[in-house]
């Protein structure tokens, strides 16, 4: 990764952050929104996530600040990594500890043999039940609020990639594993397979997002905003801000767009080229394509396999889109192959 994309404050980009148990996504959310907003003076800026997280997991969540609000469908093409820990022989209807256990009567204990075989077989390209207590979308509203009034539906399965599960741990009933997966993977599902497949049942009792895609959960911020009172000066906004541990100013942590992006293919653009996508103008050029290093930390390495057979497809995928940079190496746009040219699909203004 490009140290000198870091050397310098953003106006808008990425912001890694570990989000403690307990804390909704959204409140954290609206915390780096209110102190961002008071940092850089700007009561308008808009800060989002790129992925949630339950209250009772922790972990990593990569926050957009400003523009990058504009990346969310790239960024959630990367592979996210999770520790997880199962107990197995109870079962819950949300499959965690949000809802009350109910024990197995009889279960047995598989052995560690067993679980390795289960893991094995939950590779790659798999069909997915996610649980009800979830906020997929059935029939225009979400599963869990459905559930709680008691209703009975039929949750529909979807095709997720797994990467790889290593057992990092097992002493039933607890089993630990490290797992990296696609987007859209349930992990409380996926500890229900493994016990299945072991003719048990169980739920997750901890959940760990350590990375997503080239983010990871060593330098992330790990600091949530002090709840400051509305600032009395309408005008400078960052007066009375409580101090931050550890971190100082919040604005220095914002990583470079192009951070999240480095799956992409890209083209480095003169000033010329620069001037004409900001006008709205198209371009010719050769994007480069991403190293495999690049690839290997997203999920675009799932998309180039066959979602049946889980093997490398012969054809190779037609470019369509690429990300444009200056001579700094900072994002200038998101292309789209139109008519044998490079079209803006998404411009943007400098970020330092």
């Amino acid at each position: 990764m490009n140290s000198a994309l870091h050397s310098r404050t953003h106006s808008f980009g990425f912001l890694p952050y570990i989000k403690p148990y307990g804390m909704t996504s959204r409140e954290l959310v609206n915390r780096v929104q209110r102190r961002l907003r008071r940092e850089l003076n700007d009561r308008k800026l808009k800060v989002g996530h790129t992925g949630t997280l339950d209250p009772l997991a922790d972990g990593l969540v990569v926050i957009a600040v400003g523009a990058a609000a504009r990346l969310t469908p790239w960024m959630l093409q990367h592979a996210k990594r999770y520790v997880a820990r199962f107990e197995l022989g109870v079962s819950s209807t949300s499959g965690d500890l949000e809802e009350p256990i109910v024990a197995l009567a009889d279960a047995p204990q598989p052995t560690m043999a067993e679980i390795q075989i289960a893991c094995d077989h939950l590779h790659g390209w798999i069909d997915q039940t996610p649980p009800g207590h979830s906020a997929i979308w059935i029939d225009g509203e979400r599963a869990h609020q459905r559930m709680r009034r008691g209703e009975q539906f039929e949750m529909p399965t979807r095709r997720v990639w797994i990467d790889s599960i290593k057992v990092t741990r097992y002493e039933y009933p607890h089993l630990d594993v490290d797992v990296r997966c696609g987007s859209g993977t349930y992990l409380r599902s996926l500890g229900m397979d493994i016990a299945a497949r072991c003719q048990s049942v169980a739920v997750m009792t901890k959940l760990t997002r350590s990375e997503v895609g080239p983010f990871e959960i060593a330098s992330a911020v790990g600091t949530v905003p002090p709840d400051d009172p509305p600032p009395m000066n309408r005008e400078q906004l960052a007066e009375g801000l409580s101090p931050m541990a550890i971190i100082g100013d919040l604005r220095q942590a914002i990583q470079a767009p192009v951070v999240g992006l480095a799956h992409l293919p890209s083209m480095h653009l003169d000033s010329d080229d620069v001037e004409r996508l900001r006008h709205g103008l198209p371009i010719s050029g050769e994007p480069q394509m991403p190293s495999q290093q690049d690839l290997g930390l997203t999920g675009a390495r799932a998309e180039s396999l066959d979602r049946h057979s889980g093997e490398a497809s012969a054809v190779q995928p037609v470019v369509e889109e690429c990300i444009a940079k200056d001579g700094q190496g900072d994002l200038v746009a998101v292309l789209r192959i139109k008519r044998g040219l490079w079209a803006p699909y998404r411009v943007f203004a400098p970020s330092r």
